[in-house]
């Protein structure tokens, strides 16, 4: 039977990997999007003070990436979710899209619209300051870098 590469390090999108040196990691926002959130992806900034959408624009405005807490992978409309800002040294497992080349030390580009619209690629069209730590499968750990590039 072959080996489960997931369950090998217990890795799902959205799953904290390493929580850093900054005090609030992840801030509590409502879905306004028609569509369900799902963890691990990309989430971008709604109309109204504390909303958030699916990433489906190259111009939308990042806000992270939506945190699964619990047993809660998907976040329905009108529901609130975390979303991680990713800051100083922390690390969070990503959805990368299929087709991504993505290796450790590349650095991470959003898709902004199609069906991979908020997963992560070698080729997205929303450049980001974060680059890849660990691969595995259609997973990526991700870290802010911490130099202008």
């Amino acid at each position: 039977m072959p080996n489960n590469i997931y369950l090998e390090k217990r890795a799902f999108a959205g799953q904290v990997a390493r929580a850093g040196e900054s005090g609030i990691v992840a801030l509590s926002y409502i879905n306004t999007d028609e569509k369900p959130i799902l963890g691990g992806y990309f989430v971008a900034a709604a109309e109204g003070v504390g909303n958030c959408k699916n990433v489906s624009s190259a111009t939308d405005s990042i806000l992270g990436v939506a945190v699964v807490i619990g047993i809660h992978h998907e976040f329905k409309s009108g529901k609130n979710l975390s979303v991680m800002t990713i800051p100083h040294g922390s690390e969070i497992w990503v959805q990368m899209s299929e087709d991504s080349t993505l290796a450790v030390g590349d650095r991470v580009k959003i898709n902004g619209t199609g069906p991979d619209a908020g997963k992560i690629s070698h080729d997205g069209s929303i450049l980001t300051h974060f680059y890849v730590t660990d691969v595995l499968g259609d997973l990526a750990t991700i870290m802010r870098r911490e130099v202008a590039v």
